[in-house]
């Protein structure tokens, strides 16, 4: 399936240099990026990759296997559009001016397929050695397909120093097969920071906030609503970020999650914006992501990675003991852990969505993780029974390359 590209019409992207964020004076200012369009069949098949922690010291052979996996699950299914969903990189591993070294082995599969992506930034590539706003203009200006195109949709659209409102905010306006002036759909990108400011050589050790900022929340609403307003409608969006919102240990807590009803590993006690130092401390500091999140129509699930051991999709649809208690239906899905960095052990692999435009006007869509070894686990349909439809238990598998 092929993807055709336009101009952005509606322009937010902005100038990458802001006084007070901590970067490489090579660092070049990025353009608008353009967008995609429903194939002809009408579909849109997305992977994410997500926590694939290139650069840790146990060495390239991991990187390498890690490599091995994306591989695997980009041959069977041929996606549209790859999302890397943070913690593309381990930076407090990777010495000085060597992360775009290793952003090109991670972008490796997708160069050699002239496969477009796009890449939200997570706790772990944030250091005081690596810096997201370099990576962000290497990935648009210097990674490009075997055909020379432009491969990178990753861009800056909120102003304000990285340390508070990250770099990986923006959103990607996707038109319908028939008409490339009519938009069908919006996929937003989040940046929920964490780690460290860049501060190279310093070792000032200055942590970062782990949530999306009150700026680029205001971002987000005003733009959603802007595209509605165009539009004369409610646009159906999908939202990527990686560290995913505290309703996700609250539904966890609560005992909701079923490997009936919502399949998927369950092995992690799952970390979330706004944690703080104890077992399952809170501060409530992502309370206005999330009432952003419940207050947005069309909204049909937002992805996260973040928590190795989870990979399920939930509906907020029930109150939940958080604040606010209560989503509008959303669904949150996690991601299968991708590469052989980072803790556990069980097989890797990716999440597969499949959006038909002819099923967005109901909120429908698919979504299963692809594994290793080429199979499907935890296939599901996000519909309006979502939560209470019943599908096979998720297989607890060992990665055969441990």
């Amino acid at each position: 399936m092929s993807i055709i590209l336009f101009a952005l019409f509606c322009s937010t992207a902005i100038a990458a240099s802001f006084p007070g964020q901590h970067q490489l004076q090579s660092a070049r200012a990025i353009p608008n990026n353009p967008g995609l369009q429903f194939n002809s069949d009408g579909d849109l098949s997305i992977t994410v990759f997500s926590d694939l922690h290139f650069g840790e010291p146990s060495g390239e052979q991991n990187d390498w296997k890690s490599i091995g996996v994306m591989n695997s699950v980009l041959d069977h299914e041929e996606p549209d559009l790859v999302v890397l969903n943070g913690d593309l990189l381990s930076c407090e591993f990777v010495a000085p001016g060597k992360y775009k070294g290793l952003i090109d082995q991670v972008a490796s599969p997708l160069v050699s397929r002239s496969l477009p992506f796009a890449a939200t930034f997570g706790n772990h590539d944030y250091s005081e050695t690596c810096s997201t706003l370099d990576i962000t203009a290497h990935m648009w200006w210097d990674i490009k397909g075997t055909d020379g195109s432009k491969l990178s949709f990753t861009t800056q659209s909120v102003e304000g120093p990285v340390e508070e409102v990250g770099v990986s905010n923006y959103y990607i306006p996707v038109y319908s097969s028939s008409n490339k002036d009519n938009l069908a759909m919006l996929l937003w990108f989040f940046d929920s920071k964490g780690g460290h400011v860049f501060q190279p050589g310093k070792h000032l050790d200055a942590p970062i906030d782990d949530l999306v900022h009150d700026k680029v929340i205001s971002w987000f609403q005003k733009t959603s609503d802007q595209f509605n307003q165009q539009n004369g409608r409610t646009i159906p969006s999908l939202a990527f970020v990686h560290i995913p919102v505290q309703a996700t240990r609250a539904f966890q807590k609560s005992g909701q999650h079923s490997q009936s009803n919502t399949p998927g590993l369950n092995e992690d006690a799952i970390g979330h914006q706004g944690n703080c130092p104890g077992f399952d401390c809170y501060t409530h500091s992502d309370y206005a992501f999330m009432k952003a999140l419940v207050e947005t129509d069309g909204l049909m699930a937002v992805f996260s990675g973040h928590d190795h051991g989870v990979d399920w999709c939930m509906k907020w649809a029930n109150e939940l003991p958080t604040s606010p208690s209560k989503g509008n239906g959303v669904n949150f899905c996690f991601n299968r852990h991708s590469g052989f960095g980072g803790y556990s052990n069980w097989k890797r692999g990716a999440r597969q969505i499949m959006v038909e435009e002819d099923k967005l006007g109901k909120h429908e869509l698919e979504t299963w993780n692809r594994l290793e070894d080429g199979s499907i686990s935890g296939l599901v349909t996000l519909n309006a029974t979502y939560g209470t439809d019943r599908y096979p238990k998720v297989e607890k598998l060992v990665s055969s390359g441990e």
